[in-house]
């Protein structure tokens, strides 16, 4: 665990000096009807390869990359998630940086939105793991059955373009959506989800993001507005 813990203080570090000076935030891109559909259609498309990506993964499946796995797991873990988001506040508070709370503030409120979204989209969907089907169409709404979307993979990706949007360097966009990819596959690699469900968890963790972030937004829905560090307040466009 030492060197993941290297990793988050470098970009702890990384996000100190940029919020130093007034954030240079983009417009937000309002989602359209048309994109839903494309993202929702290819993932649609994809599952049609599910149970081949996971004969291909399973027959190459060995000690070694279990081992491996079992590292990139740990992106899409609650107490990783929260724990950089603790870091980042007790920097902040630390360092009397209100703008670092609230970036810790929006690396959280990404996190767990994601993570609202993923519990709800399970329960509704009820797809059966790899590990208790051959058939990657089988659902059986509102059981125990939680395949989709990966939940690992939601919350590594929330993570991920969160503090990517922080933290603004292309090498660190680059490993925090790397890191987040290793979570995915250690999922399809420990037989736990299909390829389609670590795709709807990309897009489910990405988008929760980009709204908190406020680079995206969805039917009207405007970013948060994080006041006094710890008040989130909502504005809504018709």
């Amino acid at each position: 665990m030492l060197p993941v813990r290297c990793i988050l203080l470098i970009l702890i570090w990384q996000i100190l000096p940029l919020t130093s000076a007034p954030a240079q935030r983009q417009p937000s891109h309002g989602i359209h009807w048309w994109e839903a559909v494309i993202t929702v259609g290819a993932i649609g498309a994809v599952s049609a390869a599910d149970r081949r990506v996971d004969d291909w993964v399973q027959d190459r499946r060995s000690s070694h990359s279990d081992a491996i796995a079992r590292v990139f797991k740990k992106g899409g873990e609650p107490v990783v998630a929260f724990g950089v988001s603790a870091g980042i506040f007790a920097a902040g508070l630390i360092s009397g940086n209100k703008d670092l709370e609230r970036s810790s503030g929006r690396v959280f409120a990404s996190v767990v939105t994601a993570g609202v979204a993923t519990v709800a989209i399970k329960r509704i969907v009820g797809r059966f793991r790899p590990d208790d089907a051959r058939d990657q169409y089988i659902f059986k709404p509102f059981s125990s059955h939680d395949a989709f979307p990966s939940g690992h993979t939601t919350v590594a990706f929330a993570l991920a373009a969160s503090l990517a949007d922080e933290i603004h360097p292309p090498w660190a966009t680059a490993l925090l959506y790397a890191g987040a990819s290793g979570t995915g596959w250690s999922r399809m690699n420990d037989h736990m989800h299909w390829l389609s469900d670590v795709l709807a968890g990309a897009a489910v963790g990405i988008t929760s993001a980009k709204l908190i972030e406020g680079r995206w937004r969805i039917f009207g829905l405007q970013p948060p507005r994080f006041l006094s560090g710890s008040r989130l307040g909502w504005r809504l466009t018709f």
